[in-house]
């Protein structure tokens, strides 16, 4: 059934290259959350760039709905301009979040935006969620709302999927810095959505071999320092520690349950989950 979409999208967007004769593809609608479909696209050349909404399901409508009213009701103008992230759900101020944290009555101590520390723990194994700022837009974790591990060790497949309450054998994403997106993937491009799927260079799998999935692909976000300053400081100073600029990062959420969104959804899934610490908008807690 994969191999039938993947030839349909592509047949389609041969049809649609032929017909308009346009350089750049843009693609909704909720097959376009297909990722692998969406790579057949992107390695065929087709076009010079191509645009994947990142809430491309039914949820992204209230984004259609919304640009309608602003132009056809209101009559504003939209910007014509690429959407380079999707940090526009709700957000919690600090005091807030240190409320939630001090009632918890976990042992805390606030670090801010030095996430050096974070970095340590994940390079020694542990598995860390990770909560800041605005939630994301869509239905990928992208570094706001996250559960974040070392893609160097092979355990830390099973032992994710495990907290999560999934299959051990569902494949987990990477987000790297994407001044390195070239030493893993062969063709890529920046892609800060996590629903687009590149092929990695030969040998990555003895690199990452947690986000190394068995067709030799993963679905990859890229990060950009001004695009989330803090999670990509993150990754570099993961860099920094391991030599490898990339992180295993899955959605912050248990078995049956949406992300988390408020400071107190992060806290709860964090006390009954099996996670090894938390950083919270500042504040890094750990069980051990």
């Amino acid at each position: 059934m994969q191999k039938f979409t993947d030839d349909v999208m592509l047949r389609l967007a041969e049809w649609a290259r032929s017909h308009v004769n346009e350089q750049y593809l843009a693609l909704a609608g909720g097959v376009a959350l297909n990722a692998k479909a969406n790579m057949a696209i992107h390695y065929s050349k087709l076009f010079s760039d191509m645009f994947i909404f990142p809430a491309a399901n039914d949820a992204g409508t209230t984004v259609g709905a919304a640009a309608y009213v602003y132009e056809h009701v209101l009559g504003g103008k939209m910007k014509n301009s690429r959407l380079r992230t999707v940090y526009l759900g709700p957000e919690y101020s600090d005091d807030e979040v240190k409320r939630v944290v001090e009632r918890s009555r976990f042992e805390a101590h606030y670090i801010g935006d030095d996430v050096n520390e974070v970095a340590d723990l994940v390079s020694k194994g542990f598995i860390v969620a990770w909560y800041q700022g605005r939630a994301e837009l869509g239905p990928r974790a992208l570094g706001n709302r996250s559960i974040v591990a070392d893609p160097r060790r092979t355990d830390m497949w099973k032992a994710v999927n495990s907290i999560k309450g999934r299959e051990w054998w569902r494949p987990l994403a990477p987000s790297l810095l994407v001044e390195d997106m070239g030493k893993y993937f062969i063709d890529p491009v920046p892609h800060q959505f996590m629903i687009l799927m590149f092929r990695f260079r030969d040998g990555m799998r003895e690199v990452v071999p947690a986000v190394y999935h068995v067709d030799g692909t993963a679905r990859p976000q890229t990060v950009a320092k001004d695009e989330n300053p803090t999670w990509y400081e993150l990754i570099k100073a993961f860099k920094d520690l391991t030599g490898e600029g990339i992180v295993l990062n899955t959605s912050f959420n248990l078995a049956g349950e949406p992300l988390v969104e408020t400071p107190q959804d992060a806290i709860k899934s964090f006390a009954i989950g099996g996670l090894d610490a938390i950083y919270i908008q500042g504040w890094l807690i750990r069980k051990r």
